[in-house]
């Protein structure tokens, strides 16, 4: 992947995960998921967030957010999903909880997984297969970083790519990935951990160190269970060391 100039990023951008109560279909139809996606964009006008990224499937939503204050961000996801629920409870003439629980939050800690995180949401429909290609999909940001339109501004393009002004290429390559380090809504993995240890240290570091490896390490693997292939994805070591390394406790 080009590299792209960037400092460790601060706890300003979190990876938003909504979903249908009991899993229920709540984006079904094009004119729900319109709707949500209305929503979430004009709400940002009254709250001080910017959307990077976004992905609308049929039970559930991915929100990339930009935001200095993690009560706006509150503020935001509350009046959104609120609006959504009497629109879609009036269209489906029912009453009650319309998703599953307020919403999950992720913080990214840095460049990488700010960029990793843009991959994952949009390539969604992709892993689901509703779409061969991202580009397939008409409810996320995709195309709107290839044509600067929609919820891609010059700021949102600064904030993720910094002064990479030809950023095509950088945003190509996050797509091609095949492993994305980002749980979906039900999966058991604990992404907080990571990325506390990736908020003062970069991997390089955490790898050089074999005190701070092998406690990362026991970490991921015996507290949050993670899968070892995973944790050799992450610190890019192979799985036999991590193997060997989990073998001497």
């Amino acid at each position: 992947m080009p590299r792209v100039g960037r400092k460790s990023l601060n706890t300003t951008f979190f990876h938003i995960i909504v979903q249908g109560i009991n899993k229920e279909y709540i984006f079904k139809k094009d004119e729900y998921i319109k709707e949500y996606r209305k929503l979430i964009i004009k709400n940002m006008t009254e709250y001080n967030v910017k959307i990077i990224s976004y992905c609308i499937m049929n039970n559930h939503a991915h929100i990339l957010l930009y935001t200095e204050e993690t009560e706006e961000m509150a503020s935001y996801m509350k009046s959104v999903n609120t609006s959504y629920a009497r629109y879609y409870n009036r269209n489906e003439e029912r009453v009650g909880f319309v998703f599953r629980n307020r919403y999950k939050s992720e913080p990214i800690y840095n460049n990488r997984y700010l960029l990793n995180c843009i991959g994952y949401i949009h390539n969604n429909p992709v892993k689901a297969k509703m779409v061969k290609f991202a580009n397939e999909y008409a409810y996320s940001s995709y195309n709107d970083y290839i044509y600067k339109r929609g919820i891609v501004k010059e700021d949102i393009l600064k904030l993720v790519f910094g002064n990479n002004n030809d950023y095509i290429g950088t945003y190509n390559e996050i797509h091609k990935s095949e492993h994305y380090y980002f749980k979906d809504y039900d999966e058991a993995i604990n992404y907080q951990i990571i990325c506390d240890k990736l908020k003062n240290q970069n991997i390089k570091e955490i790898v050089s160190d074999k005190e701070i490896l092998t406690k990362t390490i026991e970490e991921l693997v015996i507290k949050e269970r993670m899968k070892i292939n995973k944790v050799s994805e992450i610190l890019g070591i192979s799985r036999f060391r991590v193997s060997r390394i989990l073998g001497k406790k």
